[in-house]
């Protein structure tokens, strides 16, 4: 039953509900007005929430997209800071070499610190030390060689731009993540629009609500602790008798220190696929990843030593 009060305080508000959750009872709720629209009283409602929930997808589309490269920009950056250390690493003993030692004012001038300089530095005193060391290179091209030159300014060049990509992407993230925010508030305000007219069109029903709006898709799943336990050395373990349903998944949790493999039993024999888990390894799987039906969740246990674990049905 829907809490009248909590239509007053926004029931489609709460922190606790995540933009993937809002959308699904959105959809759902579309679903249910479309079914039940021979009137055609609720064609603004289906119009209005479809455009809602078609911006906020699109909205958290993009900002997928962009922690993505935001992700891919911080690898480049990485990896070309990488190429520029070790290209240096190989080429400063030759540069020794052509300056005819590490003490003279030349080699100082361009090397004042050696490696140091570029190992274990922050972002920033790195950038500044390769662009100091893209000048001197410039400056003793005549010592170095016009390939030193050439390769450490390229590379440099190719660090800037790998930097400025990620800069750019992260501000994406921060934007992205308001429009999505924008663009949830929007979907919550049609939904509780929504509710308010599905009650206006059926003032004298006590379940109209409730047949337009699962309000159990804004929440997390309901999850059931089935066992915890600690399976002896060389063990076969029936674990807990199940009633099948394919929408139901398992998730287990291997917090012991051994390997265990779990499987269905359907009347006392194994059928299908197991899952065998390693130390701090979880599975989360549908029910039919196993068999198409079971009766029983068994463990098993190969090793010299007792294992853990913890089970959960999730409806």
């Amino acid at each position: 039953m829907i809490d009248g009060q909590k239509i007053i305080d926004g029931f489609f508000y709460e922190k606790a509900i995540i933009h993937e959750r809002l959308l699904a009872c959105a959809i759902d709720n579309i679903n249910r007005m479309t079914n039940m629209n021979a009137g055609h009283e609720y064609d603004d409602n289906i119009a209005n929430t479809s455009t809602a929930v078609d911006n906020l997808k699109a909205a958290m589309l993009q900002a997928k997209v962009d922690v993505g490269t935001r992700i891919g920009g911080t690898s480049a950056k990485d990896d070309s800071r990488a190429a520029i250390e070790k290209y240096i690493s190989l080429q400063i003993l030759a540069a020794a070499v052509a300056f005819e030692g590490k003490t003279t004012p030349s080699y100082k001038e361009t090397f004042p610190n050696g490696m140091d300089s570029f190992y274990k530095v922050s972002k920033d005193t790195f950038a500044t030390n390769v662009e100091a060391l893209t000048k001197k290179a410039a400056k003793f091209v005549d010592v170095l060689g016009v390939p030193f030159k050439t390769a450490i300014t390229s590379m440099f060049a190719s660090y800037s731009s790998a930097n400025d990509l990620l800069s750019e992407a992260k501000a994406h993230v921060g934007t992205d993540k308001t429009h999505e925010n924008a663009m949830a508030l929007v979907l919550a305000d049609q939904l509780t629009d929504n509710l308010c007219d599905v009650g206006h069109y059926n003032r004298r029903s006590k379940t109209a609500l409730a047949n337009f709006f699962n309000m159990s898709l804004l929440y997390p799943q309901h999850r059931t602790l089935i066992f915890k336990d600690k399976p002896v050395a060389h063990s076969e373990t029936e674990v807990c008798e199940i009633e099948y349903s394919a929408g139901k998944r398992l998730h287990i949790h291997n917090t012991g220190s051994c390997p265990l493999t779990f499987g269905f039993k359907l009347n006392g024999i194994k059928v299908g696929e197991t899952t065998t888990l390693q130390n701090d390894e979880k599975s989360n799987e549908p029910f039919e990843y196993y068999f198409t039906n079971g009766t029983t969740i068994y463990v098993l246990n190969s090793e010299d030593v007792p294992g853990m674990f913890t089970l959960e049905i999730v409806a």
